[in-house]
């Protein structure tokens, strides 16, 4: 029986991409870990996706019930737009996953892995302790010649079962929601981490806007925080090999095909602008990939 555990969380909307990243997950992971994806909402045909992730390697599990106990305490108010039971989770995933995870890994689903992730999976981490990686805004600043700062995205997570700060950052969440500045469980967790956080190399949690910064292949994990995503085309400062992925798993199986959600042709539109404009910008500018940018962003750490 296994003891560590790469874990996502989705509800319907997001499964299609969160699926793509833990197929990619099985694939660069050891043996020894297992991937699992909590399906956060009742989603249709869940027997025959069942099966069919399970052929690939992927455990989907029906947690809406289990999830909805942990957190129904929670009203309406607290979800306002795109913020949903699927993304408070992480908080209590100590309380769903089956007890032998001592070591569990956390993806959120807007992900793709890109590389081998045995040096996370056999990094230690122990009881109290967790790791994460600098946010997007941590990065621009310092970037920009600002103060270094510790906050950190909560997009991937690697804690102990015993001593994780979910319940804490769960509580905080409920009681003054105001405390987290708008980023919820990110929010609460950067609040109440204490000294209980030890950073780890961007390299294992990279925003994709400074994917034209680096050496790709340095990367295991890019994230792809903020629209436009990957699976919707094509736009700077990611590639056609990014997209293709999605494309890929599309025309893979009809169940896969099912779960995928599109966008209009006005916002498409948008984002090819945006990505044109972007991409003219970066041609004309100073902000080339450097030894310097690379060491600052995925150089330099124990992990």
């Amino acid at each position: 029986m296994n003891t560590q555990c790469i874990v996502y969380v989705s509800d319907v909307e997001y499964s299609f991409p969160t699926f793509l990243s833990a197929i990619q997950a099985r694939k660069f992971a050891n043996s020894k870990t297992d991937v699992c994806v909590l399906m956060s909402e009742k989603i249709d045909n869940f027997k025959d996706l069942q099966a069919l992730l399970q052929e690939k390697g992927v455990e989907l599990v029906d947690a809406a019930d289990a999830l909805t106990d942990c957190l129904g305490h929670l009203n309406g108010e607290h979800f306002q737009g795109r913020i949903s039971v699927s993304t408070m989770a992480k908080l209590v995933l100590c309380e769903v996953l089956p007890k032998h995870y001592t070591q569990i890994i956390y993806f959120d689903g807007d992900t793709q892995i890109v590389s081998s992730l045995y040096a996370l999976e056999s990094t230690f981490v122990p009881q109290g302790r967790f790791f994460a990686a600098r946010d997007y805004m941590s990065i621009r600043k310092m970037l920009l010649g600002g103060a270094d700062s510790h906050y950190f995205n909560a997009g991937v997570l690697k804690f102990h079962r015993d001593g994780w700060i979910g319940q804490e950052a769960l509580a905080l969440f409920a009681s003054n929601p105001d405390a987290c500045e708008g980023k919820h469980d990110q929010g609460a967790l950067n609040y109440v981490c204490g000294r209980s956080l030890t950073l780890i190399s961007n390299r294992w949690n990279f925003p994709k806007q400074f994917l034209h910064l680096v050496d790709m292949s340095s990367l295991a994990l890019v994230h792809y925080m903020a629209h436009p995503k990957p699976w919707h085309g094509t736009f700077f400062p990611w590639t056609e090999k990014e997209s293709r992925v999605y494309v890929e798993l599309r025309k893979a199986h009809p169940l896969f095909d099912a779960l995928y959600r599109g966008i209009s042709l006005d916002r498409t539109l948008m984002y090819k602008y945006r990505s044109v404009r972007e991409k003219i910008g970066h041609t004309f500018s100073s902000a080339v990939p450097n030894p310097h940018v690379q060491g600052l962003l995925v150089g330099n750490y124990a992990v």
